[in-house]
């Protein structure tokens, strides 16, 4: 296997268990876990941007796709004891750890196919 398709794969691993920490997060946080798989359609608002073009598609999906904000979102729900914050920041970072655990990366902006985790779809 090549050392590309290694690092690929431990970086879908890493998303997995990201995945599952955000699940024991939402469980311990008191919330239903349903709000996870119920929200998780709710992060793909950055598509929007492909309507207009590639690559506005690509900066607004990364946007959304970019784990800094929920960051923060989880820091300041926690922080400042405001549990929807948190539990959004949760959801949100589910989201991304599932889209990438399942090959979803970032957006190249020539191309919707094309990622930080490599192609995606039919060669």
């Amino acid at each position: 296997m090549k050392e590309f398709e290694v690092f690929i794969r431990h970086l879908k691993f890493e998303a997995l268990a990201l995945a599952a920490l955000m699940i024991v997060l939402t469980y311990v946080s008191g919330a239903s876990l349903w709000v996870l798989p119920a929200s998780f359609l709710i992060f793909d608002i950055g598509l929007i941007g492909y309507i207009k073009s590639p690559r506005l598609g690509a900066i607004t999906y990364n946007i959304s796709h970019d784990l800094t904000l929920p960051t923060l979102f989880i820091a300041t729900g926690v922080l400042w004891s405001l549990s929807t914050v948190a539990l959004i920041g949760f959801c949100w970072a589910f989201h991304i750890a599932v889209d990438r655990a399942l090959g979803f990366g970032l957006k190249q902006k020539h191309s919707f196919n094309h990622t930080h985790l490599g192609k995606i779809g039919k060669n």
